[in-house]
């Protein structure tokens, strides 16, 4: 019955939205339970972490939003929601953004910004003139770019192997950190590095004997190596020393890392399962 209701809702919005995401980057919009949703329609070898990446959502979010998990395929010519929030959506144009349109049909000005969750003060002023298309706003919209990561062989589990092209450092960062320098180390500098994407699961910090030390489990990492940890809705990274195998608890099914909670703070999130980038090397 969900599913059915999901396509009808589909279904009509297309019959509205001629579009979901144009060639000039401009963003169409539609109104479900509410709530304001931008749609995408997944091309060839889209994947749901690609397409979260693409609009700063976090995957987690994208993943309950339709109602699909990260393991599932994604049809060629499928529409997605993308869900909006503070952490894509913006009311004033920004670097890395596109343009979210609505196709007003018989709602006001009124329920389409509460829908938006932005003024009806503020959205008159970007809309002046009467028009059947309302601005809502801007939306994160990443163009495809090449990856500075070139495969150099897979394996069936997931975990890709890959070599790196040297990313530039920013000279004003800080020194490195103790975990870092071992990561470099076991890394060659990010030469050679292992690769995969999973769950991360945090765990409330069990230790004070090293505060800035953060630590990790891992089924596949052996204990002793230093995973980097990147959020890939804000690019927020940390190293973290694996200390061992993941527990065998209900907080940690599908999860694929269990990090020290303090992370949170430094990945700049809230959620205590967060779906992320992994680097290492076995």
């Amino acid at each position: 019955m969900k599913r059915s209701m999901y396509i009808g809702f589909v279904l009509t919005l297309l019959l509205c939205i001629p579009g979901a995401v144009r060639a000039s980057d401009t963003l169409y919009a539609g109104i479900r339970n509410g709530r304001m949703y931008a749609m995408h329609n997944v091309v060839h070898g889209e994947t749901l972490y690609s397409i979260a990446q693409k609009y700063s959502v976090p995957a987690l979010v994208l993943s309950q939003n339709n109602n699909i998990s990260f393991y599932d395929p994604l049809a060629d010519g499928s529409l997605l929601v993308i869900p909006l929030g503070n952490y894509n959506f913006y009311k004033t144009a920004t670097e890395g953004t596109a343009p979210l349109y609505y196709r007003a049909g018989q709602e006001n000005m009124a329920m389409i910004a509460r829908a938006a969750d932005v003024s009806e003060p503020a959205l008159r002023a970007l809309n002046p003139e009467p028009s059947s298309t309302i601005l809502i706003g801007w939306v994160s919209y990443l163009s495809d770019k090449p990856s500075s990561h070139v495969v150099v062989s897979s394996a069936a589990s997931g975990v890709t192997t890959i070599h790196t092209n040297p990313v530039p450092r920013d000279t004003l960062r800080e020194p490195a950190s103790e975990l870092e320098k071992i990561y470099n180390y076991q890394t060659t500098n990010e030469e050679y590095l292992d690769s995969a994407s999973g769950m991360v699961v945090f765990f409330k910090p069990q230790t004070t004997v090293n505060s800035k030390m953060l630590f990790a489990f891992s089924n596949e990492v052996r204990k002793g190596r230093v995973i980097k940890i990147i959020n890939p809705s804000n690019q927020k990274f940390i190293f973290a020393k694996v200390i061992g195998p993941l527990p065998a608890t209900r907080q940690y099914i599908n999860a694929r890392l269990g990090v020290d909670g303090r992370a949170r703070d430094l990945l700049e999130t809230r959620e205590v399962k967060l779906w992320c980038n992994l680097y290492f090397k076995y």
